[in-house]
């Protein structure tokens, strides 16, 4: 059983590549769990084409809520929301702790051939650390693309998973823009292998439209392709490390910026 954390910056697709990926191992066989542990309840719902009921918003109801009521499958996909709590109350990560141990006391993980959890960013927050710190998942990975702001956010995680001694697989590069060469530094500076590279596509926004994931809807496509081939080499992948992580004028440094401004003042 392999089971990893999807972490990266807001809006960087997190969601995405998580359903696809769970959608495409799934294809291919596998018995696959996707958790969706983010308030917005978004991580599931490219698979079964609906929002399902967040666990949290049942326990809500009832303290003790049955599988089948939080448990949804699709194919080989088995989906579930945690939630989170009313806007303005509450703490995300600690609902995140809550649902998380109530489900690990309703299913064992051991049952799914991979199991993939969708984070919010912040692994400041100690809650939403806790997936990887409680050894929910056995490796972090960390999607980024090439605009600084993304590799910012990706070091921050680097950071938080030092401080925490917890393993990451490697980054994601999804939505390359022509940073490249920033990236593969980034890599190497942190330790982290580049897992692979997921081109912006059409097809993708378009099932997202459609509430699908590409690999379901135009599983012909190359881009489908592409996210069968990375899910795989997920799958694969051995171990995992520590990562290092960069101070911010070793972050500046790989984006040639400078930190006194100076290159704003044209």
């Amino acid at each position: 059983m392999r089971s990893v954390a999807v972490y990266g910056k807001g809006g960087i697709g997190k969601s995405t590549l998580a359903s696809n990926m769970a959608r495409a191992l799934g294809k291919a066989g596998l018995k696959v769990l996707i958790v969706g542990c983010d308030p917005k309840c978004d991580s599931t719902m490219n698979i079964t084409g609906k929002r399902i009921p967040p666990l949290l918003e049942l326990m809500r109801e009832d303290r003790n809520p049955p599988p089948d009521t939080f448990l949804f499958r699709a194919n080989n996909v088995w989906c579930v929301e945690i939630g989170g709590p009313e806007p303005g109350v509450g703490c995300a990560g600690r609902g995140i702790i809550v649902g998380v141990n109530y489900l690990l006391k309703k299913l064992d993980l051991r049952d799914f051939d991979f199991v993939v959890f969708d984070v919010p960013a912040d692994i400041v927050c100690g809650g939403l650390a806790a997936v990887v710190k409680e050894g929910y998942a056995e490796g972090v990975i960390l999607v980024t693309s090439d605009d600084f702001m993304s590799v910012y956010a990706a070091n921050n995680l680097c950071r938080g998973l030092s401080a925490l001694r917890a393993k990451a697989f490697g980054l994601l590069y999804n939505m390359p823009a022509g940073g490249a060469e920033q990236v593969q530094e980034f890599s190497r500076r942190v330790g982290l292998p580049i897992l692979g590279i997921v081109p912006y596509s059409e097809e993708i926004v378009r099932a997202n439209k459609m509430r699908k994931t590409v690999v379901e809807a135009y599983p012909d496509s190359r881009i489908s392709k592409v996210l069968e081939s990375v899910s795989s080499s997920i799958l694969g992948v051995e171990g995992g490390r520590i990562p290092r992580w960069l101070s911010i004028e070793e972050l500046e440094e790989i984006f040639h910026e400078d930190p006194s401004g100076d290159h704003l003042r044209d």
